[in-house]
């Protein structure tokens, strides 16, 4: 007899929570019959997996080798139902995506919105978080995409595909009574003297101001207010003398109002590229295709707008 996808989801079970009991409820089996699978999974592959230790059951050193494989032939039975579901009913299934602060803030709404207009046939799951931890979880199959900022990517990362949607520009916000509204232009010296709203720089970035402009544009001295809601930054310099540093498109709405107004000062080769990263390994999905072509349609009039 082969191994089944069943008994693997099982392993995969228990080595999540550690426990027979745990992984038992969690697949909605008996623990019995959960023992039963674990032990012929074993028995197919002629090695133990787990050291049962009374309450604690630690993986031997080929179950963890057995775990990485099992995620990763697990997950590709499931793009293969989701794609066979798209094709026969429609169904998109399940969509895991990932953001970082600045697309989250241009996509989040609409993408919800476009989810909720398909009825129940598309489930969306967004998060956030760390760019390290997104890029694990993609490679552990746990996450189906990630738009990011193309240049804040790790250097190497072949078994990644990465596709360049957009580039947005940047500017530095104030409100219209600010101190350095009026000035044209602005030296960025003059930035210092007020806290900087930002959600982060990638150290591409961070390299070009120090070389522009010297040890006052570092990162860490130069933003004094970070956060990942690009509402909560723009709203802050909308009322106090804090600046908003960072992509113009999710301003495009308070700069219109005169809310909030651009300051005069150069941001040639600041711009921000948004990437679209999903694993090269991955069964052929229409659903998630066709979701990227939508997300850059999106970022494209946002980049147009602001």
């Amino acid at each position: 007899m082969s191994t089944t996808i069943a008994q693997l989801r099982h392993f995969i079970a228990l080595a999540d929570s550690g426990s027979f009991t745990r992984a038992a409820d969690s697949t909605r089996r008996s623990q019995a019959a959960f023992s039963r699978s674990i032990a012929m999974l074993e028995a197919h592959l002629g090695a133990e997996l787990v050291e049962r230790r009374g309450q604690r059951n630690a993986l031997t050193p080929i179950g963890r080798t057995v775990l990485e494989h099992a995620r990763q032939v697990v997950a590709q039975a499931d793009e293969l139902h989701q794609v066979v579901r798209h094709q026969v009913s429609g169904e998109a299934g399940s969509v895991r995506l990932a953001m970082s602060a600045t697309p989250h803030a241009l996509l989040a709404t609409r993408l919800l919105r476009l989810a909720a207009r398909d009825a129940g046939r598309m489930r969306l799951q967004l998060s956030g978080g760390p760019q390290s931890h997104q890029i694990q979880a993609l490679r552990d199959r746990t996450l189906d995409a990630l738009v990011t900022d193309y240049h804040s990517l790790p250097g190497s990362h072949a078994d990644l595909e990465v596709h360049r949607l957009v580039q947005l520009p940047t500017g530095v916000l104030a409100r219209p009574g600010h101190p350095l509204a009026q000035r044209r232009p602005v030296a960025f010296s003059e930035l210092t003297e007020f806290p900087v709203a930002c959600t982060g720089m990638s150290a591409a970035v961070g390299r070009l101001l120090v070389q522009r402009l010297g040890l006052q544009a570092h990162p860490e001295v130069l933003i004094g207010l970070a956060s990942e809601s690009v509402p909560d930054l723009l709203d802050v310099a909308c009322h106090t003398d804090a600046l908003y540093m960072g992509v113009m498109a999710p301003a495009a709405a308070l700069l219109a109002q005169g809310r909030l107004v651009p300051l005069d000062i150069p941001t040639r080769g600041l711009e921000s590229h948004i990437a679209w990263v999903q694993r090269v390994a991955r069964a052929p999905n229409p659903v998630l295709d066709g979701l990227r072509q939508q997300v850059q349609g999106w970022l494209q009039e946002a980049g147009s707008a602001g």
